[in-house]
């Protein structure tokens, strides 16, 4: 991105350019009544100076404070402590101001992506988000504080330039000139700064896209003995990143080399110039290098600000892209939705028919069926059947292309779907466990349920046996995915958490295809006590889980081909009965 075209995004710039202003001009105020000092010391009479310099002595006289050693000395230190002090408060803004925006910008990310549409979040790359997060934020806030700190050093030049002009314009012009020269042999170190930036986005997205990827697949890698395998991979990536980083540092190194080096040359030629050209006075002489000397640090910070810009600022540009899409996506309840308190009839599938934005063909098509309230219902069949994704529209995760749901005979796309999610339960086979206290993987949806509440929902899971195993029970910290838990009391653990808030649906997608007979004789359990008092939908490979449900629909590619309780699906000889042959044969 160009310097300048992302100017006032940083937190408090105005506020910052203002002091900025304020710490140049006292620093070269203080800078300038060096003259007069000099001249006083010298010649013993500081009033005996050309102008414009007399016209500080008039303000000394003018303030009736005679213009002594002592007095200029005091003003001087006043002046140069102020501008140490001004330039501490903006480095205090800037800091501040640099933090805010990394704050807010990773703030605005999660916030954008966790209320986008379930669509947009699930086609997100993990390692992608975690880079956004971390890195891309961090460098984006580095690009706008260098570009802050470029506009300082900028305004800065100008102040010493306009003050070194009083004390002799054509050293200034000389000055000015072998400035354009050390920008112009700067300026493809610039250009490949760029170039580095862009190649640092991309190595750091590799390496943390592919590092999340394989650390989830850790437990293979070590199974299959191909730690080498992962090594040399994941080493490739680290090593393009060094490359690039290197790369980057040593462009960095090349220009500071050059912003340094020249203004040695200009200073022995302004020396050379002002003695035997100008014939200049040495008060004039030292003050103008005193400038320079001053003046040489910020024109290298110039442009290692510049420099340090293009190598960030392509961050700037992925947060902003990052927001505006998952802005794009957000998921908006009307103004005029209605809030959802209690299931009083049921939930009714007319004719509805999905397909995935990247899908071939529908996954739902045409299907219709009935939740009575308070019923347990099974839906069965293959993979591939498209029962997850009917789950995935019972919680309004997704709208169906074509036909409709109704919710006590209204239009789901008309409730609150937030209030109308609040009262489901839900469970999936791959249970969600967080590395926190037992307490706070329970209560996780429901922060304000009492403990009665939570021994109530255990106790109906059959949760409350696994908690008297655990060291400290309800503040026992589980470990990340839930190490301390085997998969059947991840389950109990994961229907305890569905139930913690009385819901009025309660979603069991494939929840005992993984456990063994005693958990899932558990879980059986749970899910017969709760009967006549939470509508169950369940999703089932194993038929033993769904001997006692109410009505049990038959899938197949999309569609409902069987219908019926369990009995009476088995005596037609259909397609349930041959999935019920297989299985107890």
């Amino acid at each position: 991105m160009r310097f300048l075209s992302t100017f006032g995004q940083l937190p408090g710039t105005p506020l910052n350019l203002v002091v900025i202003v304020l710490w140049g001009m006292t620093e070269g105020l203080g800078l300038v009544l060096f003259v007069p000092l000099l001249a006083l010391l010298t010649n013993g009479d500081s009033t005996n100076v050309d102008p414009p310099f007399n016209y500080i002595i008039d303000a000394f006289e003018f303030a009736s404070v005679p213009p002594t050693l002592n007095a200029m000395l005091i003003v001087i230190s006043i002046l140069i402590l102020g501008s140490i002090a001004l330039g501490y408060c903006q480095r205090y803004m800037l800091v501040r101001s640099k933090q805010m925006y990394t704050f807010r910008a990773r703030r605005s990310l999660m916030e954008n992506l966790y209320f986008a549409s379930w669509h947009h979040i699930s086609s997100q790359s993990h390692g992608n988000i975690i880079n956004q997060l971390v890195t891309e934020c961090h460098r984006a806030s580095n690009a706008l504080q260098f570009e802050l700190l470029g506009v300082a050093a900028a305004i800065q030049v100008t102040i010493f330039m306009v003050l070194s002009a009083f004390l002799s314009w054509q050293l200034m012009l000389i000055t000015v000139a072998f400035g354009f020269l050390t920008f112009a042999v700067a300026r493809p170190l610039q250009r490949r700064a760029k170039v580095l930036g862009e190649q640092t986005n991309q190595a750091n997205y590799d390496l943390n896209f592919y590092g999340v990827d394989f650390l989830r697949g850790s437990k293979l890698v070590k199974v299959t003995a191909t730690e080498d395998v992962i090594v040399g991979r994941l080493g490739q990536y680290i090593k393009e990143l060094f490359n690039v980083s290197f790369g980057s540092e040593l462009n960095a190194a090349q220009l500071y080399f050059v912003v340094q080096a020249l203004p040695v040359v200009l200073l022995a030629g302004l020396i050379a110039f002002s003695v035997h050209v100008l014939e200049l006075g040495a008060p004039i002489i030292l003050v103008f290098l005193i400038f320079l000397a001053r003046l040489a640090p910020k024109v290298a910070h110039l442009q290692q600000q510049t420099r340090g810009y293009s190598v960030t600022s392509p961050a700037i540009r992925l947060i902003k892209e990052m927001l505006d899409t998952s802005s794009a996506a957000r998921e908006v309840t009307g103004p005029s939705s209605k809030p959802f308190q209690r299931l009083e009839h049921g939930i009714g599938l007319d004719k509805v028919c999905y397909t995935y934005p990247s899908g071939d063909g529908p996954a739902l098509n045409d299907v219709s069926l009935s939740i009575g309230r308070n019923q347990i219902v099974a839906i069965v069949g293959k993979s591939g059947a498209g029962k997850s994704t009917l789950i995935d529209l019972l919680a309004g995760l997704r709208r169906p292309v074509a036909g409709r749901i109704d919710v006590d005979r209204v239009d789901l796309t008309e409730l609150d779907l937030r209030s109308w999610r609040h009262q489901i339960g839900y469970v999936t086979q791959e249970v969600i466990v967080f590395n926190d206290t037992v307490r706070n993987n329970i209560t996780f949806a429901h922060s304000d349920s009492t403990a009665e509440d939570i021994e109530r929902a255990m106790a109906l899971a059959h949760f409350a046996e696994v908690l008297d195993s655990l060291p400290d029970g309800l503040d026992t910290v589980l470990g990340e995915g839930g190490v301390r838990l085997s998969g059947g009391q991840k389950q109990r653990l994961a229907l305890t958490r569905a139930l913690i808030g009385n819901p009025q649906l309660l979603l069991l997608d494939e929840a005992t295809s993984a456990l063994d007979n005693e958990s899932e004789r558990l879980i059986q359990h749970a899910i017969e006590s709760i009967a006549q008092t939470v509508t169950v939908v369940v999703i089932a490979h194993r038929l033993s889980t769904v001997i006692k449900a109410d009505v049990i629909y038959v899938m197949e590619r999309g569609c409902v081909v069987e219908q019926g309780t369990y009995e009476e699906l088995v005596r037609e000889g259909g397609r349930f009965a041959e999935l019920h042959k297989l299985q107890f044969a």
